[in-house]
């Protein structure tokens, strides 16, 4: 696996309980605050796609790096703060905001 859950939630815990709240398969789902994309890997294993993004440039760029190949067609990272990004209205199925301020 090339993403980090394992480090942090190595049971998965954390995306389980987010799949029990809501259904990502086939979604469009804008994740606000994906910091170095820990969730960002684990929503898009269902999701149609993933915008992510985050006003930290450098853990933008740890999540590309991490992302594996596999998922990088369903996965769009952003640099960009909550109160500046620019998205479409209705552009979205889903939106997930975790362990962010």
């Amino acid at each position: 696996m090339s993403d980090r859950s394992w480090v942090l939630d190595p049971e998965e815990a954390h995306i389980a309980a987010l799949r029990r709240l809501a259904d990502f398969g086939d979604k469009r789902v804008l994740e606000m605050g994906c910091g170095d994309g820990r969730l960002t890997a684990l929503i898009a294993r269902d999701a149609h796609h993933v915008h992510a993004f985050d006003p930290d440039d450098d853990a933008v760029q740890r999540a590309r790096r991490a992302l594996s190949p596999e998922l990088a067609d369903r996965v769009t990272f952003e640099v960009a703060s909550a109160t500046e990004i620019d998205v479409p209205r209705h552009g979205f199925d889903l939106v997930v905001f975790s362990w962010a301020l």
